[in-house]
């Protein structure tokens, strides 16, 4: 399910670049499955078996870091926070943007956001990579058309990477977990 991207520049303040999906790629006539989608809560909705309440992601952007000082005893101490840049989501236009213009008027929190890479092993549906974020605070609420572009403040996020084998076997998988409020990570 190899997809295509283009460099998008997102307008407003913020002046960011955001890799999306390319529309502009000829179809082979087949149906095919996003290659990412995203879970806001119980807002959204699609026709994808097993992922029913996502609905299409067609760009993203978060940036992790950690900030040091010069302060050469240890880098785990309060010199290095952990930080997370602003999530910025581009998704469909649909009846849940108002809900979550009104979510970021009111200063009312999203309890969990999930982005999620599928693909086909063994000629089946499988989640590659999911991204949760918790704790999720709108930043920002632009309508472009079609699409929406909303920018989400993060306290924490679990990024789990599941591993196949050359085969299409389930080897596993490799978890990383980092709560940017309490500067803690495993």
């Amino acid at each position: 399910m190899p997809q295509n991207y283009t460099i998008t520049e997102i307008p407003g303040k913020t002046n960011l670049r955001v890799a999306t999906t390319d529309t502009t790629t000829p179809e082979d006539g087949g149906v095919k499955s996003p290659e990412w989608m995203i879970k806001i809560d119980d807002m959204l909705k699609s026709e994808v078996e097993n992922f029913n309440d996502y609905c299409e992601l067609f760009g993203w952007y978060g940036e992790s870091s950690r900030l040091t000082t010069g302060d050469i005893s240890n880098q785990l101490f309060t010199s290095a926070t952990l930080k997370h840049s602003d999530l910025v989501i581009i998704i469909p236009n649909g009846g849940y943007g108002a809900q979550l213009e009104t979510k970021m008027n009111l200063g009312i929190p999203l309890n969990e956001v999930q982005v999620v890479r599928l693909g086909n092993v063994k000629s089946t549906k499988v989640k590659l990579q999911v991204i949760d974020y918790t704790l999720c605070r709108i930043q920002s609420f632009q309508q472009q058309l079609d699409r929406l572009v909303i920018c989400l403040n993060i306290s924490a996020k679990t990024n789990t990477v599941f591993v196949y084998d050359v085969n299409g076997n389930n080897k596993g998988q490799m978890v990383n977990r980092v709560d940017y409020a309490k500067n803690t990570a495993e």
